[in-house]
């Protein structure tokens, strides 16, 4: 039997396809886990905020239980949010005193505690965690290590059920390591890192490409910033944050270039990651709706 053609269908349904072709910014959510001081030269320590890249405004999610600062942020499968902490003290100029650092699972609507576990090596060593990174493909947990003085920043895979820390390599090698590094992953699964050497604070600052499966250096720019806060939104822009200077740039990940989004005032932002926004209601409905008309037509 011949299929009769609707045109209103057919123009719904290549309204949601261009839809889903063009999917801008708007698409995406910046959320933040502020570090601070404690001092009262911060505000918001210890919580996860929302920052709107339009306004700049820093709007509040909630604070976990007990945490001082947020070091690491990231998005997990099946929309799971993860950080890390460090203790209030923090001694400047860096090295900061030795620290140690718990993995907490939150609550990414209200900011709440939902599980904590101390990172540790099989050893039973304690680690001090900079940031946190999802690997795409595997949904694997990646952190890497603060500055202990000039020592290397250390790459490590941690198992989110129980807080244990796998030792994957030093960034750039042990053998000529940076000291600082924030780490994030593209959509395409290559891990980026905002890396530098020690002085008094991170000196020759550089963008670099990892190898997730020995810390070593792929390639690099020169950025005029270090980057305690990185993040990539789903579209491959790379944006970081200056964490104390509270200032937050995209990065040209080609050239090291860096272009100023916002500056986030009093709110010390430690990382940076982002998630989708929900599908509205209505467009489910009239997709739902479009599908439903399409299998109508198939048995005609």
């Amino acid at each position: 039997m011949q299929r009769h053609k609707h045109p209103i269908a057919a123009i719904i349904v290549g309204f949601l396809i261009l839809t889903a072709r063009v999917a801008s910014a708007d698409s995406f959510v910046l959320y933040g886990g502020n570090g601070g001081h404690n001092d009262g030269t911060s505000v918001n320590d210890g919580s996860v905020v929302r920052i709107d890249l339009v306004t700049g405004i820093v709007s509040l999610v909630g604070h976990p239980d007990n945490a001082a600062r947020l070091t690491g942020l990231v998005f997990g499968p099946a929309g799971s949010l993860w950080a890390t902490t460090l203790s209030p003290a923090f001694p400047f100029p860096p090295p900061p005193a030795p620290n140690s650092s718990s993995l907490l699972r939150i609550d990414p609507s209200n900011g709440s505690q939902i599980s904590s576990f101390a990172i540790m090596t099989a050893a039973g060593a304690p680690l001090s965690i900079a940031d946190l990174a999802v690997q795409p493909t595997t949904g694997t947990l990646f952190g890497v290590t603060g500055p202990q003085g000039p020592g290397p920043a250390r790459l490590f895979t941690i198992n989110t059920a129980t807080g244990l820390a796998t030792f994957v390599g030093c960034l750039n090698g042990c053998q000529n390591p940076y000291s600082f590094g924030s780490i994030a992953f593209a959509p395409t699964g290559a891990l980026y890192a905002s890396v530098a050497n020690f002085g008094e604070g991170p000196v020759n600052s550089r963008l670099a490409v990892i190898d997730p499966s020995t810390g070593l250096v792929i390639s690099s720019v020169a950025t005029n910033d270090f980057f305690g806060a990185l993040g990539i939104r789903p579209d491959g822009v790379i944006f970081g944050g200056t964490g104390d200077e509270h200032e937050l740039f995209t990065v040209n990940p080609l050239t090291g270039a860096e272009t100023l989004v916002t500056d986030t005032g009093r709110n010390f932002v430690g990382d940076l990651d982002f998630t989708a926004v929900p599908e509205p209601t209505s467009l489910m409905l009239l997709g739902t709706g479009v599908a439903a008309a399409a299998r109508r037509r198939r048995r005609l």
